[in-house]
Order: C-alpha cells, then sequence, then structure tokens
C-alpha cells in the first residue's frame, strides 16, 4: 500500500512538472511570436483619410525621395513648411536619392513618376494643434493628413510641387533632351520675341488670368535676363489656358487674332499691357488691342470664327504631353545646339533661371 502512494505521489508532481513546463513554453512561444511579427511585419493601415484624429503616433516616420540632379526642386522649402507644423515638427524626415540603392525600383513598383516625393507611413496623427490655413475662399483649408494619397505599399504620399521626372533620358549635365525636330516644330507655330537664331530659347506657358504670371511679368525678371545674356537669348509665350480661368481661352484667341493684323510686336506689348494692369477680360482685350492700332470689328469676326480656337488647344494639349507641365507659368529653358533643357514651374526668382540658363551654357 505505501509503495503504491509513493508511486502515485511521483506521478503527481512528474504530470506537474510536465504542466509547468508546457505553461512556460507556451508564454516563451507567445513573445517569439509577437517579437517576430513586430520585427518583420509591416503595419497596415486603413486605406482612408482620418480627419480631425487625436492620436498621436510616436512610430510616425517620413521619407523625402529626391533627386540631385533637379536643380529647381524646391525640396527644402517643402521640408522647412513641414517642419512648422507641430504635428510632425518632431519627426526625423530620412531622405534617399533617386541613385540610391533600390530607390528606383520603389518609386516604379508604387507607380510614382515625379519628384520630390514626401512618405508618411501612416496619416492617422494629430493635427489639432496645427495652425488654421485660409483657402482663396476664407475657408478653414484642408489639414496636411487630407493630402496624403494611399500608395500600393500601405504607406501615403504628398505629391507637392513633383514636375521631375527622374526616369527620362537625360545628358551627362542631367538635362532632358529634346529632338531638334520638335524644337524646330515648336519655334514654326510660335511668335519669337527678340533674336531669332541664339543660343537659349525661353519657353513661357502662360494665360493671362493667372495671378502667378502676371507676378513673373511684373518682376525685373526679363529685364536682368536680356541684360546679362543679351543675344544668347531670346523668348516664345506659348498659350496654356487653365480650365477654371475663365478669361483664359477667348483672352488667347484674342492674342492671336492680334498678331493677325499687326505682328508679334503687338502680340507682346498687348500681353505686357495686361499682366502689368491684372487684367484679362475679352472687353478689356479688345479695347486695348485697338489702342495698339488693330481693327475692332475685325478683331470681333475672328473671334465668332473661332479661328484660333483650335490653335490655342492644340498648343496647350501638344506641349504639355512633351514637356510635362501641369501648371501656369511653366518655364522651359532650352539650349537650341543640343536639345537640352529644363523646366522652372511657377514664378522664381531671376537667380533660379541664371542658374538652369549657367549650366545649360557651360
Amino acid at each position: 500500500m505505501t509503495h503504491e502512494k509513493k508511486a502515485v505521489n511521483k506521478n503527481t508532481i512528474l504530470m506537474g512538472v510536465i504542466v509547468v513546463l508546457l505553461i512556460l513554453i507556451a508564454i516563451l512561444g507567445f513573445f517569439l511570436w509577437k517579437n517576430y511579427n513586430s520585427d518583420n511585419t509591416e503595419k497596415k493601415v486603413p486605406n482612408v483619410t482620418w480627419t480631425g484624429v487625436q492620436a498621436n503616433y510616436e512610430d510616425l516616420t517620413i521619407t523625402v525621395y529626391e533627386d540631385k540632379r533637379c536643380t529647381t526642386c524646391p525640396t527644402e522649402e517643402i521640408i522647412n513648411q513641414l517642419k512648422l507644423l507641430p504635428s510632425i515638427a518632431w519627426v526625423t524626415m530620412t531622405r534617399k536619392d533617386f541613385s540610391d540603392e533600390w530607390v528606383s525600383d520603389y518609386l516604379k513598383n508604387n507607380k510614382i513618376e515625379a519628384l520630390p516625393l514626401i512618405v508618411f507611413s501612416t496619416n492617422n496623427f494629430d493635427v489639432s494643434k496645427d495652425p488654421v490655413q485660409m483657402d482663396q475662399n476664407n475657408q478653414p483649408a484642408p489639414k496636411v493628413n487630407t493630402y496624403l494619397q494611399a500608395l500600393p505599399d500601405w504607406k501615403y504620399n504628398l505629391a507637392v510641387w513633383s514636375t521631375f521626372d527622374p526616369f527620362q533620358k537625360r545628358s551627362e549635365k542631367g538635362f532632358l533632351l529634346l529632338d531638334k525636330a520638335k524644337l524646330e516644330e515648336l519655334k514654326k507655330n510660335s511668335f519669337i520675341k527678340w533674336n531669332k537664331d541664339t543660343k537659349i530659347t525661353w519657353i513661357e506657358y502662360s494665360d493671362l488670368e493667372c495671378p502667378y504670371c502676371s507676378k513673373l511679368h511684373n518682376s525685373d525678371t526679363e529685364d536682368e535676363l536680356v541684360k546679362k545674356y543679351g543675344k544668347d537669348l531670346n523668348k516664345i509665350f506659348n498659350h496654356f489656358p487653365l480650365d477654371f480661368h475663365t478669361n483664359a481661352q477667348p483672352a488667347a484667341e484674342i492674342l492671336e487674332c492680334l498678331w493677325e493684323q499687326k505682328g508679334s510686336d503687338a502680340f507682346y506689348s498687348l500681353i505686357k499691357k495686361a499682366y502689368a494692369d491684372e487684367k484679362s477680360t475679352k472687353d478689356y482685350l479688345i479695347e486695348q488691342a485697338v489702342v495698339l492700332w488693330a481693327k475692332e470689328a475685325e478683331l470681333k469676326k475672328c473671334l465668332d470664327d473661332w479661328k484660333y480656337a483650335k490653335k490655342v488647344k492644340d498648343q496647350m494639349a501638344i506641349w504639355s504631353s512633351v514637356f510635362k507641365i501641369t501648371g501656369t507659368p511653366g518655364n522651359v529653358l532650352v539650349n537650341n545646339e543640343t536639345g537640352e533643357y529644363e523646366i522652372i514651374s511657377w514664378a522664381y526668382p531671376t537667380t533660379a533661371f541664371e542658374t538652369i540658363i549657367d549650366w545649360l551654357l557651360k
């Protein structure tokens, strides 16, 4: 009987040890599994935009993808503006260049075709303390997280001022290349200001209702560039009437109708006057065209016949496709000998133009 009790006790102790070991193994397995998943499983953020969420994700990361070949990319300006926002001011931004390993593949996999690119690991972070900005209608503008667009890899893209295509063929100096035949086609259908044969051509895509175009024209940029480069520079104004500028299309047609009567000098004189007065209505432009000795009846007939409507629309459609221009003013600086060119979008100071022209001429 005693031996039987001892056997039972031994079995009980053995079972207890086994149970404890199983519990310890289960606990250890749980922590190993948790650690593995935290290191190897990417968080999947819902494909939605969170507005007004009060969470503050300490694991928010921001990666800036850029290309050192881009001499006009406003990357630093974008970063400095983002650092002013309390919601993300504390975040350390990692910067990657297009030449870095795997960056090209990352952009292709996420269907990104233009830089700079700002990638957020989540769009769910506290924006409550960010300053309220007012839009053009004097209404509160959306917070920065509402501008984030979901990427295939579950991160979020803030694509602002992204116009530099790193995948396009470039010269050794990093410039895009325009086929000589295309360049001659462009010149054939445009009006050249100043010298006909020069080393550099400045092509501006604008409309007369564009406030940023007006800012560019009312600056000293044009005069300063002419003074510096003289016979090495000429200029072409091409039409780019934006849909939300109601005066833009008829204004462009008036310019063409005026050219038909009075030539390119009158064409450029009316452009200068319209930007100086910051007016672009049909009545105003016709009135100013008459001041330039155009015949009012012929102008109005030219407009009523839609004589240049197709030319204006084609000029915008064809060359926006070639140069990838999406807004105004879109400035293209071209080396006429090599076909190298660079784009400056919006109204930049004279120094931005000089930097590119000097490099094109080097």
